[in-house]
């Protein structure tokens, strides 16, 4: 299987260096603005990615030439072939099913709405211009109806969806929350 994961990655890198090649020439008669929205933030279980990311920030830029668009392109793939040949050693890599990495022996739907919540992905929330809008609690009626939220107006932590996912589940279904996850 090693095989259709290097064939898999290897087009995904193509894909993005066509894309990437594309917006040189794009940057060249237009104006062009990226804006990075970093989607790890502040999800329970990437403080390491939050960290690096601070550290990263915080050093300063090298002063050594710049490498070309082909050489940075050549040591990437380079790089990835070799990665290839290393099978992946996660127990989740294999999981296909929404939340498989919760690894639950639940149904879909259950599995599904962990996920969501987990992430803050709820089916709920809606987005205007560019921010992420949360209607009011329905079990408090107080505040907006986050994830965060939630956890504590039914008086738990994020740790008891780690441990303890069922009972999580269990009282949202109780609490009559799980329609909006």
């Amino acid at each position: 299987m090693p095989t259709d994961r290097c064939a898999t990655d290897y087009k995904v890198r193509t894909e993005l260096y066509l894309i990437s090649s594309q917006q040189l020439h794009i940057g060249v008669d237009h104006e062009v603005h990226l804006q990075w929205i970093p989607s790890h933030v502040d999800i329970y279980g990437n403080e390491v990615a939050d960290n690096l990311a601070k550290q990263g920030t915080a050093e300063p830029l090298c002063s050594t030439p710049s490498l070309t668009f082909d050489e940075i392109y050549s040591i990437r793939k380079n790089k990835d072939l070799k990665t290839c040949r290393v099978p992946r050693s996660h127990d989740w890599y294999k999981r296909s099913s929404p939340g498989g990495s919760i690894g639950l022996a639940c149904d879909r739907a259950d599995q599904t709405a962990l996920s969501r919540f987990v992430s803050g992905h709820l089916r709920s929330c809606s987005f205007s211009h560019g921010n992420k809008f949360f209607p009011v609690c329905a079990r408090c009626g107080v505040a907006s109806a986050s994830p965060v939220h939630i956890l504590s107006c039914l008086r738990l932590s994020r740790e008891t969806l780690e441990t303890d996912p069922f009972l999580a589940l269990d009282f949202l279904r109780v609490s009559g929350l799980m329609d909006g996850v």
